[in-house]
């Protein structure tokens, strides 16, 4: 079973890779997210269990020094896919800037050749909302924060197999976000890379890759089959003090794994010369024979290949990122066949054909080499001023970045330094780390730990608003809530664009009592990002509390538009229509929010008051009990239907239910009163 796998392999990569090429391949792109070249077997790396990654690359044409234009999955995928450098393209960062509408890629440009066009996607940073759908007939991205390789690899396959029958060429690209952080492999790789992760994560990517491939040729429509592999960056594993990626352009972070076959290219070759992440739209387009993109910083590395031309001469990479959440100096490389420069507040220069680890700063020993580079990364790309965000960070982005391990996802602190001022982040690592560790701390509710590692941060950097900000929602959720509800004002003043500062304010001073208050920072929100779905719901309910229910039912329905698939925004506002007897209005939400969740207790026990207020005192007395056998602490709950009882004229049993809550330590204050005033 194994030897005729192994040949199935073999078949899909003769026919794709020694066969005559057609005016019309089909074409393959599989993005590799985090991976560094060196942890492949066809990069010499003797650990790694990639034997489908290495007969694709010993079946065509293998970069052995491929360097990507951003360490972060979003940026260097625009890059991959358009030809163009981020400051050309526009996208700086994950999750705060959307690829332009005019900007061609390699989707549009195949897509308008009459391609079939397919993307599936594994992670969140590369959601439709950020430009790379474009041009493609299908973008699946249907997933949360990211998905495994094998349910992306199940789907593209799917895929393939519905259009075998189309006699049209496609374009379909997969990317994998296995090798990303935390490491996880599932087994049995999980076992076999126990004490390397890393590796048994794209141990587990190649596995997949190679199902995806026998899925591919058992369509039969694999002949004249162009596949590229390309890492979109790479991962740092302690080198320089960095765990992943983002921070730095050092090699391990900057260095792609890139590979091409078929359609007529030759087998089994080594380039070593230096490419770009950015050459490879265009020359998948020039095998294609399609004319390239417009406004490209790539070229086409066929004549390298041939041997008839030169490769790039030198390559560029960026990192806004330190910018953009940590208000420190940004990081721009250039490299060329020998040099690296970064530059920076303490500028750096490497001798990277002697120095491969970039441990020898030789930017003092040579400052006429240190200034002809810093000029050169001046005039391709601009100064270092801050760009301008193209998308909203809303609260579930910022969230989801953070889930993903992207720490400062909030909102970036207000940029007042130059560029200057702005504190190098190679002086900064340590505190990044510690901001990482609170950060996954956060992430997996351990609060302590989480406010610990903040409360360091803010002793060596006193103005981090992440570290603020964690700090301040440690405090929120372990009940301290006039310290979360000053750290929460404190963050907003560090990051003044920032309407989860006055949400999450809000939250703490209505669990304070300070309603009017809560309500004021809800205005606060709204105001800074009137599409805040959660600002308007907190902002109803705090309303309906003092009694301004035509201003509470107006946020409330603004928040059900605003979120329709969430079953509690139209349970809060069935409560309110309850509370001013629009019986009619409140059956309606309550059944829209039980047909999101048949299963929401809240959904359940609005449906309980509601067949209490329409005089079905036995069908409400059930619903209550359902929900009370699963959460018998919900005292709102056991108050209405202590007066369902009573209605029913079981006073004793009413009785007791009162008595339980006026007597009980936990019971809400506003419960306790209600109850005593019904034992009078």
């Amino acid at each position: 079973m194994i030897r005729a796998y192994r040949l199935l392999i073999v078949a899909v990569l003769f026919v794709a890779c020694g066969g005559k090429p057609t005016a019309r391949p089909n074409l393959l792109l599989i993005t590799l997210d985090t991976t560094r070249a060196d942890h492949l077997g066809a990069y010499g790396y003797a650990r790694a269990k990639t034997p489908n990654l290495d007969r694709l690359a010993a079946s065509g044409v293998l970069f052995e020094r491929a360097v990507t234009a951003a360490p972060l999955t979003l940026p260097a995928h625009a890059s991959l896919l358009t030809g163009r450098y981020p400051f050309r393209h526009g996208v700086r960062n994950n999750g705060s800037f959307t690829l332009a509408e005019t900007t061609p890629t390699l989707a549009t440009a195949f897509h308008a050749a009459g391609y079939r066009t397919a993307a599936f996607v594994s992670a969140f940073v590369l959601d439709r909302r950020y430009g790379l759908a474009r041009g493609f007939d299908v973008y699946d991205d249907r997933l949360d924060l990211e998905r495994g390789a094998a349910d992306t690899v199940k789907a593209a396959g799917d895929w393939l197999v519905a259009a075998a029958g189309d006699p049209r060429p496609f374009f379909i690209w997969i990317h994998l976000y296995d090798p990303h952080d935390p490491y996880e492999p599932p087994p049995p790789f999980k076992a076999a890379f126990a004490d390397s992760p890393y590796d048994g994560e794209i141990a587990f990517a190649d596995q997949q890759i190679g199902e995806l491939l026998g899925r591919l040729h058992a369509t039969g429509r694999d002949g004249s089959l162009l596949v590229a592999v390309a890492g979109d960056h790479g991962e740092s594993l302690g080198e320089h003090g960095e765990a992943t990626h983002g921070l730095f352009v050092y090699e391990g972070a900057i260095r792609i794994p890139m590979t091409i076959g078929g359609a007529g290219l030759p087998r089994g070759q080594r380039v070593a010369a230096l490419v770009r992440g950015v050459d490879l739209a265009p020359t998948l387009l020039d095998i294609a024979a399609l004319p390239p993109l417009a406004g490209i910083d790539g070229r086409s590395l066929l004549a390298l290949v041939r041997g008839t031309g030169a490769g790039p001469q030198d390559a560029y990479s960026e990192t806004y990122f330190p910018q953009l959440y940590m208000n420190w100096a940004p990081l721009r490389s250039l490299q060329d066949a020998r040099w690296k420069f970064i530059d920076a507040p303490s500028p750096e220069l490497y001798d990277v054909r002697n120095d491969a680890g970039e441990r020898a700063n030789r930017a003092a020993d040579d400052p006429a080499r240190t200034a002809t580079f810093r000029r050169a990364v001046v005039a391709a790309a601009g100064g270092a001023e801050r760009p301008a965000a193209t998308a909203r960070v809303d609260r579930e982005t910022a969230e989801k970045l953070a889930a993903l391990g992207y720490i400062g996802a909030a909102v970036a602190p207000a940029d007042q330094a130059d560029e200057a001022a702005r504190p190098d982040p190679k002086a900064m690592i340590d505190v990044f780390n510690q901001l990482r560790d609170a950060n996954t701390a956060l992430q997996h509710r351990r609060f302590a730990a989480a406010a610990h590692a903040a409360r360091d941060v803010l002793a060596r950097d006193h103005d981090n608003a992440f570290a603020t900000m964690i700090l301040a929602r440690a405090d929120l959720e372990e009940g301290r809530y006039r310290e979360a509800a000053a750290g929460y004002l404190r963050y907003a003043t560090l990051v003044p664009a920032s309407a989860d500062a006055h949400h999450w304010r809000a939250i703490a001073l209505s669990r304070l009592g300070a309603v009017d208050q809560a309500i004021a920072e809800e205005d606060a929100a709204i105001g800074l990002d009137a599409s805040d779905a959660d600002a308007h719901e907190l902002r109803g309910g705090l309303l309906a509390s003092r009694g301004r229910t035509d201003a509470a039912l107006a946020d409330l329905r603004a928040a059900a538009a605003l979120a329709p698939d969430r079953a509690a925004v139209h349970v809060g506002l069935a409560r309110v229509l309850l509370d001013t007897g629009k019986l009619a209005d409140a059956a309606a939400e309550i059944g829209r929010a039980l047909a999101l969740q048949p299963t929401n207790l809240d959904a359940i026990a609005a449906q309980a008051s509601l067949l209490a207020a329409q005089g079905q005192p036995d069908a409400a007395r059930r619903a209550f009990e359902r929900v009370l056998a699963a959460r018998p602490d919900a005292d709102d709950v056991r108050l209405d239907y202590a007066a369902v009882l009573e209605q029913l004229g079981n006073r004793a049993a009413a009785r007791a239910e009162f008595e339980r809550l006026a007597a009980g330590r936990e019971t809400p204050d506003a419960v306790r009163r209600e109850a005593r005033r019904r034992l009078r």
